[in-house]
């Protein structure tokens, strides 16, 4: 089966907006056993996105398109999709009344251009909008099923999961395994499963902020075996770089079993420890409470890092990195302490501390690291640094041997 995501959107070739909607259904379908063999992206233009819709009909056996269903001038969707598939516009009294209904439980002043939304292709099937007051639509012609679909992410999800992906005709005879590593480059991630791997199933890797994604795909009768059997053999391989799930909530679930609790000082990661941990449901039955001390003055005041450990090493080091993840853990009356200081750029590196230098310090123990790219992403690695420095610790049982780390021991 032939999938094909059509992505519309002037913002999104203007790179003002990030087409979220292609990884993320790209993701789905995958799982579900299903390949995309293209992608497009077109403006809001009537007659390019005729065009496009036109392009993919011809070639594939499934369209997915997000955007363009809104009530302005410029979501063109549903009369592109008239005009390619050669179906007249019909008003949906069914669906103007939801949309209505809609505007009136969340007490939203209605405008006259809304009623664009209850306007689709004849023979269309609506699908519909638990999250905003576009209706999607389905549409099967000459073998080709097109679906129009939202393009605001929290709208288009659950449209395509309950509406769309159950009408698909995935593969049955394929299994998939997922694995992620931490710490290793991905050329050397790919070595070791494309050693392991061989011909026995297919595979893809793909990195992210340091996380390398592993995706192994086995079909046949033996599939279960198979993927068992390669799944052992990777997790002995990585060894301790190896993660079956994100480190976020590999830490949670390290914590929630150890029975212990967490506090985070932060400094040039400016919160993104707090923001990658509070994601994980359920993650406040063990962390307590995250401070991003930037200032010398708030380390000294919020973390109690001594003034003279600051005068004699400077911000950016080992004893004062240390110092944080032991103040915050005190202060905060939780079992572990974690901290980060470093320099994110693009100013303020020396040669004997250049941008991209970080201290991450955890169960008593201190990492130096010198992360390359740009301020954001020296802020992220950074981050997901020292959550894999808290997450090999919880692992291999460090934690409790040093002193300040079980603050309350």
């Amino acid at each position: 089966m032939r999938v094909e995501i059509l992505s519309t959107g002037t913002e999104i070739l203007r790179g003002r907006t990030a087409d979220t909607n292609l990884s993320w259904l790209a993701r789905e379908l995958g799982k579900a056993g299903l390949e995309v063999h293209r992608h497009q992206t077109v403006d809001d233009h009537f007659g390019r996105l005729v065009e496009a819709i036109k392009l993919a009909g011809a070639r594939s056996d499934v369209v997915l398109l997000t955007g363009g269903l809104g009530p302005t001038e410029d979501d063109c969707t549903r009369r592109a999709a008239a005009e390619a598939f050669r179906r007249p516009l019909v008003f949906r009294p069914d669906l103007w009344r939801r949309i209505r209904a809609r505007f009136r439980r969340y007490r939203v002043r209605r405008v006259p251009t809304q009623s664009r939304q209850a306007w689709i292709p004849r023979g269309a099937v609506p699908l519909p909008n638990d999250r905003g007051s576009a209706p999607g639509f389905l549409l099967r012609q000459d073998g080709v099923l097109f679906a129009a679909l939202p393009g605001p992410p929290h709208e288009m999800q659950p449209m395509f999961r309950r509406h769309v992906l159950p009408r698909l005709r995935p593969p049955r005879d394929f299994s998939l395994w997922e694995g992620k590593s931490f710490g290793l480059p991905e050329a050397a991630v790919d070595r070791i499963v494309r050693r392991i791997v061989g011909r026995h199933a297919s595979y893809g890797v793909t990195v992210r902020g340091g996380l390398v994604d592993i995706v192994i795909r086995a079909e046949g009768p033996r599939r279960a075996r198979i993927l068992r059997d390669l799944s052992l053999r990777l997790r002995s391989a990585l060894g301790g770089h190896f993660l079956q799930e994100d480190l976020p909530e590999t830490v949670a679930r390290r914590l929630k079993e150890q029975g212990a609790t967490l506090a985070v000082a932060e400094s040039c990661t400016g919160g993104w420890i707090a923001h990658l941990l509070t994601r994980v449901p359920g993650i406040s039955k063990v962390f307590l409470e995250g401070i991003v001390a930037y200032s010398n003055d708030s380390k000294i005041r919020r973390l109690g890092v001594p003034e003279e450990l600051l005068e004699r090493h400077g911000a950016v080091s080992a004893p004062v990195a240390l110092a944080m993840a032991r103040g915050v853990a005190l202060r905060a009356g939780a079992d572990l302490g974690l901290a980060v200081t470093g320099i994110a750029g693009p100013t303020g590196g020396s040669p004997a501390k250049p941008v991209g230098l970080c201290f991450l310090a955890a169960g008593g123990r201190v990492e130096r690291h010198l992360f390359g790219g740009d301020r954001q992403t020296i802020q992220f690695r950074a981050a997901q640094a020292a959550l894999d420095l808290l997450r090999r610790c919880l692992e291999e049982g460090t934690a409790d041997e040093t002193v300040g780390v079980r603050a309350r021991g």
